[in-house]
């Protein structure tokens, strides 16, 4: 278990992340749910804003309950078969989407003190690698334990516009780069600056996580790399791991988070 994500990130006992950015977080958090079942740990996935459906290889299945206590009384009943499943208020059946629960039901869920883990996708991107925020975004629980903050690198060298970044206006305000220029590191780092520290403001979380997700290729890793020593002074953060969650050979489990970027915040 050395080299697994869960064993990077130190998520050893319980608690409620929350998945924010960008390039990402849904693979991530089913693939974080799959290793912690593994680890022996019982796990609930769902979402404060909107995911696609869970399909049978992310989740065995999905409680679909918008009133709390009968989805405390479900979630016991399901427990006894399935360690891990998924859970939402609605499907929208126009788009296929599991519409998730309020913050409100997230902290509920959890001090029904059922779940070793609560899994919460607590951001939307529309598929971007890259996003910045609006004023009533992410939508992070009270319970928050840890919060993942999700950018591609794939978004390193790509023009600064809405098919590459979610709301990119407010990206080039927050970044000072204009519209239509060219995305680098530097410009990628002082952004998830800026994320991170509104995401600890919203819930006061543990631990704060930057995952720079998809470096699958040199330059990649290398871009990852780079963002990391950026922001390897920032007192938000306690852990940047690069990573890719492809599952090619050549890139499978590839997991970087060098030792001068963990730290507790002070």
């Amino acid at each position: 278990m050395t080299n697994t994500l869960i064993n990077k990130l130190q998520l050893k006992r319980r608690g409620v992340i929350s998945l924010i950015g960008a390039g990402g977080k849904t693979s991530l958090m089913f693939r974080l749910a799959k290793e912690l079942t593994e680890s022996g740990k019982t796990v609930l996935t769902t979402t404060t804003t909107k995911i696609f459906m869970p399909d049978s290889d992310q989740s065995p299945v999905t409680i679909i309950e918008g009133a709390v206590d009968e989805l405390v009384k479900t979630s016991k009943s399901f427990l006894s078969r399935y360690p891990h499943f998924s859970a939402g208020s609605k499907q929208d059946l126009a788009t296929g989407k599991l519409k998730g629960f309020t913050s409100d039901i997230i902290n509920q869920l959890w001090q029904a003190n059922l779940f070793d883990w609560i899994l919460v996708e607590a951001d939307g991107a529309r598929g971007k690698p890259l996003k910045a925020t609006a004023s009533h975004e992410p939508v992070v629980p009270k319970a928050t334990s840890h919060i993942v903050l999700v950018t591609g690198l794939d978004g390193v060298g790509k023009v600064l516009d809405e098919n590459h970044v979610h709301r990119a206006g407010l990206f080039s305000n927050n970044t000072g780069l204009p519209l239509g220029e060219t995305i680098d590191e530097q410009t990628i780092a002082a952004s998830m600056a800026i994320e991170i520290k509104k995401a600890d403001a919203l819930g006061h979380p543990l631990f704060n996580i930057v995952f720079l997700n998809k470096a699958d290729t040199p330059d990649r890793i290398a871009s990852g790399r780079k963002i990391a020593e950026l922001l390897q002074t920032n007192k938000n953060i306690n852990t940047i791991i690069t990573a890719s969650l492809r599952d090619e050979p050549s890139v499978k489990n590839y997991f970087d988070n060098q030792e001068i970027n963990q730290r507790n915040k002070e």
